[in-house]
């Protein structure tokens, strides 16, 4: 059993959930801590790779998945890169070697270093309501565009998940959000785990309206 897992098991019933924000990347191993259900680093937009992935926006790219270990990781790295490679648009080795470091850090924490990797370009309001994933631990980043969106515990009405987001939300005020770069690492809720702390409560932007458009890095532990 890995040292989260026995975390987990360990009882949390007393503990409110708490959400760590850190400017170095190095304190991402806080998220173990039992009473922390979101760990995000603040980290600066890099221009270079933003206007890369303007242009790659251009071309409609095909959405990427695929899962992965420790030991595979780079040659599947390598086959996501010539996914997104075109005549007129060589890939960038600085935003996919940026990828690279995240996915290897973040899937270390896995008991059996694997996880699944999705990168993709949104163009719709999906997942707008507030609301709780089925994961052990996921990693998220907005690589361009609106991040993610989320609660911290004084903010949600739990009760109310599943129903509407003026429900959830006890305090719009309090919403919060990361900006394009930064890094989250989110805990989830998964079925039939008593005794855990409760996943953060997120959502997505909305854009559609706007006309504006997203490229998000999600991997599932």
């Amino acid at each position: 059993m890995s040292l989260l897992s026995e975390l987990q098991f360990l009882g949390v019933k007393s503990k409110k959930p708490r959400q760590m924000i850190s400017y170095s990347w190095t304190d991402r191993n806080v998220v173990n801590e039992l009473d922390v259900n979101l760990f995000c680093w603040k980290r600066d937009v890099n221009l270079e790779i933003s206007d890369f992935l303007e242009k790659v926006l251009n071309k409609e790219p095909d959405p990427i998945q695929f899962h992965t270990s420790l030991d595979e990781l780079d040659d599947h790295i390598g086959m996501a890169k010539h996914t997104w490679t075109w005549s007129d648009l060589r890939p960038l080795d600085l935003f996919w070697r940026d990828l690279t470091i995240l996915a290897r850090d973040f899937i270390s924490f896995s008991e059996n270093k694997s996880g699944t990797i999705h990168l993709r370009a949104i163009t719709n309001d999906a997942c707008t309501k507030f609301h709780t994933d089925g994961y052990t631990l996921r990693l998220f980043t907005t690589y361009y565009g609106k991040g993610t969106e989320w609660l911290p515990e004084k903010a949600v009405n739990r009760l109310a998940l599943g129903t509407t987001n003026d429900k959830i939300v006890k305090d719009l005020s309090r919403i919060q959000q990361m900006e394009a770069f930064e890094v989250g690492i989110l805990k989830g809720e998964l079925p039939n785990r008593p005794n855990r702390i409760k996943g953060i409560v997120h959502r997505s932007p909305e854009i559609k309206q706007s006309g504006e458009k997203r490229i998000i890095l999600r991997i599932d532990i």
